[in-house]
């Protein structure tokens, strides 16, 4: 037991070894643009709401672009696909390095490329661990994928704030244009083990077999119309609501901030734990694990102190990690090759590319029915919803029974 806890089985492979510090710095990339943006837009004199507009624009490119996404990165070798996309970014960085100081607009557009480019990324990531890790592998890859995942997005806008501070936001792209190349020359080290790529139909007959695959399975299914609902009524609600609630019941912004800091290490955790466990039920404990995210809106609601909402996010955390590492590992294991870019894409829109609808839908409803209803609604949904979904053929081991 101890062996496999201290040496996960993905270590062994050689070509993972080379993909893992490749995702830390893609991660972390994202990460800094998305702070020296920010700080490009105020700079010029941009207020809260063209400053929403510019962010907004990543989501709505996401959701328009990841099935032409997947559909590529079925129909081409998932290598190329992604050294192009970070090859992008890199250049767009580099661009806004060079360029220095320029308008909103101009803002707006490097964003709406870089979610372009993370619309290649995310379908064509996942499928080409599939193709790389073995079935002993998959768990433990996925783990010290999350693992990079949130070493990035922790590491990254703290280095993007500093380069900052100390030199300027043409320094921070600088750097930001060479996290993107270190991934590029990892993914070409790395190479990609030979694979028939899938037959090429029309755009629209790819997606239709992508969404039949979909359908066969119901517990597939049934979890992609789960994602959708969670994102737009529980954890976007949850992420607008938490600064809103903190503020005005603390008077500073501090515990938003650490909330947010120990919902990471709370993912952090849970990445961790799920590595060296192997549940004969994944479906079962996933389930489980996204439940306990009913903790976050409820401290919300009852706050009685900051340290009771710092434990209850970093529960949130480990629940939400644990969920998502068993349910992408069940789709490496479950889905064929030639179509896992294309459910792959439509598990990143349904988990993550409707955030800002759903961001955008908590302040009428908050304003409607007030935040506390809110977030407990929120609360009730995450506990009631996943118990119900066990029913579902397949669900609690997330593959079909023989």
């Amino acid at each position: 037991m101890a062996d496999r806890v201290f040496r996960p089985a993905a270590l062994g492979n050689p070509r993972f070894r080379l993909l893992l510090p490749g995702q830390v710095a893609a991660v972390a990339g994202e990460q800094m643009f998305a702070v020296a943006i920010t700080v490009s837009v105020l700079q010029v004199g941009g207020d809260a709401v063209a400053l929403g507009l510019v962010l907004a624009a990543r989501g709505v490119t996401l959701v328009v672009f990841l099935p032409v996404g997947g559909v590529w990165a079925d129909r081409l070798p998932r290598q190329r696909v992604l050294m192009a996309a970070y090859g992008l970014q890199a250049l767009l960085a580099a661009a806004l390095a060079v360029t220095g100081t320029f308008p909103i607009w101009a803002a707006a557009g490097a964003v709406l490329l870089s979610g372009l480019a993370e619309a290649f990324v995310r379908p064509a990531f996942n499928a080409l661990l599939q193709g790389v890790l073995g079935d002993h592998e998959r768990v433990s890859g996925r783990s010290l994928v999350s693992v990079a995942i949130r070493t990035g997005v922790m590491a990254g806008p703290a280095a993007g704030a500093g380069v900052i501070t100390l030199s300027g936001t043409g320094a921070a792209y600088g750097i930001t244009a060479m996290t993107f190349a270190v991934a590029v020359l990892t993914l070409w080290r790395a190479g990609e083990p030979r694979r028939e790529p899938a037959r090429r139909a029309s755009f629209v007959q790819d997606v239709r077999a992508g969404v039949a695959e979909a359908r066969r399975l119901p517990w597939v299914r049934a979890i992609l119309i789960f994602s959708a609902v969670n994102l737009m009524f529980v954890i976007a609600p949850t992420q607008v609501l938490l600064p809103v609630v903190t503020t005005a019941a603390f008077g500073s912004p501090a515990v938003y901030g650490l909330a947010l800091t120990c919902y990471g290490a709370g993912g952090l955790a849970g990445g961790l734990v799920t590595m060296a466990w192997r549940p004969r039920a994944p479906g079962a404990v996933a389930l489980t694990a996204i439940a306990l995210y009913a903790a976050a809106p409820l401290s919300l609601v009852l706050a009685p102190s900051p340290a009771v909402i710092f434990l209850a996010f970093a529960i949130a955390g480990a629940g939400v990690e644990t969920y998502a590492i068993h349910w992408e590992v069940a789709l490496q294991r479950e889905i064929p090759e030639h179509l896992i870019g294309r459910i792959s894409s439509f598990a990143w829109l349904c988990g993550f590319g409707l955030m800002p609808f759903g961001q955008a839908l908590t302040g009428p409803l908050a304003a409607l029915a007030g935040p506390a209803a809110v977030l407990a609604s929120a609360a009730a949904v995450i506990l009631l919803v996943p118990p119900a979904l066990l029913l579902v053929r397949g669900m609690p081991r997330f593959r079909d029974p023989p």
